[in-house]
């Protein structure tokens, strides 16, 4: 279901993108920049309502998993596509926790992927693009 309105977001945005944004974020000030752009030229509107729309489902994906959804963005004005979707009072208690330090985000790089060797390299182990003991 999920899927299938992002797709049909997505070809919306292609062919008439200040619909798309209505849709999204309904009547308001991202609508009318939109429009503007859209009016002034095809090509600004198009980039506009995907950037809005890619917001809006990057944040999405992150309340249903829990997490704080993120602060102001650069030319969204939209309470809605800003939370995800999600109502006031549920990024509310996402941001305390976060704050809490209960949603913690560790960086991919930070985690720990292997074989459970300890940390050990071994000949053959690849790192830095070359092979060999490290």
């Amino acid at each position: 279901m999920a899927l299938c309105y992002r797709l049909t977001i997505t070809l919306i945005n292609i062919i008439f993108p200040p619909f798309a944004v209505i849709l999204l974020t309904g009547f308001g000030m991202d609508t009318l920049i939109n429009c503007l752009l859209f009016l002034a030229a095809v090509l600004p509107s198009h980039i506009h309502g995907f950037y809005i729309s890619c917001t809006y489902f990057a944040r999405r994906r992150r309340v249903r998993k829990g997490r704080y959804p993120g602060g102001p963005k650069s030319f969204i004005v939209s309470d809605d596509v800003l939370n995800g979707g999600a109502p006031p009072d549920e990024v509310r208690r996402l941001a305390r926790r976060a704050e809490r330090g209960g949603a913690r985000s560790r960086s991919r790089a930070g985690r720990r992927r292997g074989s459970g060797r300890g940390g050990v390299w071994e000949k053959g182990d690849v790192a830095g693009g070359g092979g060999g003991y490290y």
